[in-house]
């Protein structure tokens, strides 16, 4: 049986198996290890810091804007020119011989390494840059060979996209049509209503909300909401960055339950020098890796959910309240 639901913020829709009861050997995949073992990172390490977080620039002009050619036969065939080359490629490492998961950090490295990701963030957001060219940092995490990861080492990667990426454009959208028309931020509304149905709640704490969303793309993907509404990521202290690495950690650490999954983690803010402090939630998304795209969601672009979020969260609730015993 599917059960299609609506993401209540882009209005995409989403295919819920629900009367697929939880088989716990469905859903585990080992992470695999990125091959090979030579680590630049670790190589490149200063020698006279062994508890360093370096950014590292790995592509300058990182993205090529191609446009159709101009002329009237290059135009229908889309035939590409280079229009420019702009953005960045950089990656946020840990000191040397950290190959740790970020679940399995030190707090005060994890919490360096987000303050780092921050800052970076800043930066890259006030670069100069051509007028009205809009600039998007991507701020992610890739564990695990399936989850597309190039390093075993512990590291956040930084894209500075020149461009509102389609999926990030899509929320601002929504979220300004649901504060039209319900004059309330959609984020802070599902953190409320989640936390008070408790169905799809896996975690509470003084500032976050973790919730497995309703309209759930994949198996076990969780939000993790701000209690605090804010649109923009680097605009966060140093206290409130404690605070997220803590929930960040626990979030990654209920995913214990299916073993050492493979996982993409991302944030959502906005975009560089965008006033969106009314309408905008930013949030961290985590998507583990357990299978493959299967050919209705190629060929539909519904996504196809093979685990409910209420059964999720359900486990992923009783695996915390165990390992806190």
């Amino acid at each position: 049986m599917f059960e299609l639901r609506r993401d209540p913020v882009t209005g995409w829709w989403s295919a819920i198996v629900t009367d697929r009861a939880f088989e716990h050997a469905s859903f585990t995949v080992e992470a695999a290890p990125v091959e090979g073992t030579h680590c630049r990172h670790c190589e490149e390490a200063p020698e006279d810091d062994d508890d360093d977080v370096r950014r590292v620039t790995l592509r300058t002009n990182a993205f090529q804007i191609v446009e159709p050619g101009r002329e009237p036969a290059a135009q229908l065939s889309m035939l590409p020119e280079v229009a420019a080359s702009r953005g960045s490629w950089e990656i946020v490492v840990g000191p040397r011989d950290h190959h740790e998961r970020f679940a399995d950090a030190q707090p005060h490295l994890a919490e360096r390494l987000l303050r780092a990701v921050r800052d970076g963030m800043r930066e890259l957001g006030a670069a100069a840059r051509p007028p009205d060219e809009p600039i998007y940092v991507q701020a992610l995490q890739s564990y695990g060979r399936q989850a597309g990861s190039r390093s075993q080492h512990l590291n956040f990667e930084l894209y500075a996209i020149p461009q509102i990426p389609h999926r990030v454009a899509e929320e601002i959208g929504g979220a300004a049509r649901h504060m039209i028309s319900r004059q309330t931020c959609v984020w802070c509304a599902m953190a409320a209503a989640e936390e008070e149905n408790g169905a799809r709640l896996v975690l509470a704490d003084e500032r976050f909300v973790v919730v497995a969303p309703a309209a759930s793309r994949s198996a076990f993907e969780l939000l993790v909401i701000p209690r605090e509404h804010a649109a923009d990521f680097t605009g966060l202290d140093d206290e409130a960055m404690g605070a997220c690495r803590a929930t960040l950690q626990r979030t990654l650490g209920a995913l214990g339950v299916l073993g050492d999954p493979p996982y993409n983690l991302f944030l959502h803010t906005a975009p560089a020098g965008e006033r969106l402090d009314q309408t905008f939630h930013w949030h961290w998304e985590l998507h583990p890796r357990l299978r493959v795209i299967a050919g209705l969601e190629r060929a539909t672009a519904l996504a196809v959910n093979p685990a409910a979020p209420e059964y999720a969260a359900e486990v992923l609730r009783d695996h915390l309240a165990r390992a806190a015993r």
